[in-house]
């Protein structure tokens, strides 16, 4: 048993556990007429068990205490954390503190591989949600010893709107001057309550302290770039959406151009946030053990397509608040280990709805 399996039986036996247990995974137990102990030694033995596919309609069917063991439910350590609700129902799960801090230890890992330094600003500038967001990069920063700014901007009503008017935010994605982009929100009232208030922070920001890394929206790139204060950013990084490759690539090199880095990120509000790595175009590797992606083939969830091959991606979250492992909507393509992670990451994602 290697050392990922002994983490998997603290959390096996902490789920199945038929007095301390989750009810969710003592029922489904019951159901699959599975033996945890027995049945279910390794990460892979759950995998590959029927056992393990959950059902993300269950998030919202029942209860938050529903899928938290009764030892951390009785402890209280735990965070409620809401999904932004862009694509589906806003659905509430239960997040550790340890989850949250090793993810972005995590993180930081992956700034150090492309040269971020300690004690440096950070701007977060756009979406907020989902709610896990904020804590990790939180956490992130803090492990950096950095300082950090939020400029939030709620994503469900944003996107909403953007579908309904898609023409808006091209024309936005077109403005390269901060002052031009705030006269075009304030002539929108939807966008002036929601997105200015946003824009005026992230212009006061920029202006009065040095910013080195710029988290924002693929569509402020134009305006920011523009900015006084974009002088001072090293690090520009793009989250909160399904990245366009062609639209990557445009932006990598112009930003490199100007000797700055680009980086992106890959999210969901059960496993965390993932960035990129450096020289690897759009792939991301999960914080193991407490996340891990596999891709599988479209169909079957127990088949993983092999490595340089695409499929569909299904997630594994081993976090001890929650037990929790499902097929996504997003395809991508299965990278192998590599020098910096000895687990499976995933390439160029694709979303579909």
């Amino acid at each position: 048993m290697n050392e990922l399996d002994f983490y998997w039986e603290k959390i096996r036996d902490l789920n199945f556990d038929e007095g301390e247990g989750a009810p969710y995974w003592i029922k489904k137990a019951e159901k699959f007429n599975v033996n945890p102990k027995k049945d279910l030694e390794t990460i892979e033995e759950f995998l590959f068990n029927e056992i393990s596919i959950c059902d993300e309609a269950d998030i919202e069917k029942y209860p938050l205490e529903y899928f938290i063991p009764k030892r951390i439910l009785n402890e209280r350590s735990f965070i409620p954390m809401t999904s932004s609700g862009s694509v589906n129902k806003k659905k509430t799960v239960p997040w550790s503190m340890e989850a949250v801090r090793e993810n972005g230890k995590h993180e930081a890992k992956i700034l150090r591989l492309y040269g971020v330094k300690e004690k440096i600003n950070y701007l977060f500038a756009g979406p907020s949600d989902p709610a896990p967001f904020k804590y990790i990069m939180d956490a992130l920063v803090e492990e950096m010893k950095g300082t950090i700014y939020f400029a939030p901007v709620e994503t469900r009503e944003l996107k909403r709107y953007f579908a309904e008017h898609p023409d808006v935010a091209y024309e936005m994605a077109k403005i390269d001057n901060m002052k031009k982009l705030r006269e075009f929100i304030s002539k929108d009232p939807f966008l002036k309550a929601r997105v200015d208030p946003a824009l005026e922070y992230t212009d006061e920001i920029l202006r009065k302290e040095k910013v080195e890394f710029l988290g924002t929206l693929l569509f402020w790139l134009p305006a920011l770039e523009k900015h006084e204060g974009f002088k001072n950013v090293k690090y520009v990084y793009i989250g909160g959406m399904e990245i366009p490759v062609e639209l990557y690539k445009y932006w990598k090199g112009k930003l490199e151009a100007d000797d700055k880095k680009l980086l992106t990120s890959y999210g969901h509000h059960r496993f965390g946030v993932f960035f990129d790595l450096p020289g690897q175009e759009l792939t991301y590797y999960p914080s193991a053990p407490l996340s891990f992606l596999y891709v599988t083939e479209k169909e079957d969830p127990f088949k993983l397509v092999k490595y340089g091959e695409r499929g569909r991606i299904r997630y594994l979250s081993l976090d001890k608040a929650m037990l929790w492992c499902q097929q996504e909507r997003d395809y991508a393509e299965r990278v192998a280990p590599n020098e910096y992670f000895s687990w499976d990451g995933v390439k160029q994602i694709e979303a579909k709805f």
